[in-house]
């Protein structure tokens, strides 16, 4: 059995076994019920798909700097490494502390 919060953020754990299913306990599908009734899991689902594309955003960012990187484009130019580097620290900033 492993324990979870069902949709990571409703503060509901319940027991989940790959042979057997989902286990609740008391009050626990009546307090999940609410969640969803209560939107919860729409809002669940945008914060996941906003860390999904922040996700994308910073490898896209990184996958540019690389090809950049083995083009010259950026070969020991430290004025623009730094650049980089502050933009990637300030997608990273963003993506934990939302």
């Amino acid at each position: 059995m492993n324990r979870i919060n069902f949709a990571r953020c409703s503060g509901v754990i319940v027991d989940i076994c790959k042979g057997h299913g989902t286990w609740f306990d008391r009050d626990e599908l009546s307090r999940i019920v609410e969640f969803i009734r209560g939107g919860g899991l729409e809002a669940a689902r945008a914060k996941e798909k906003a860390e999904l594309e922040e996700e994308r955003r910073l490898l896209r960012q990184e996958q540019l700097a690389n090809d950049m990187r083995r083009s010259g484009n950026l070969g020991g130019n430290a004025s623009e490494d730094s650049l980089l580097g502050i933009a990637s620290t300030r997608g990273l900033l963003k993506f934990l502390l939302e």
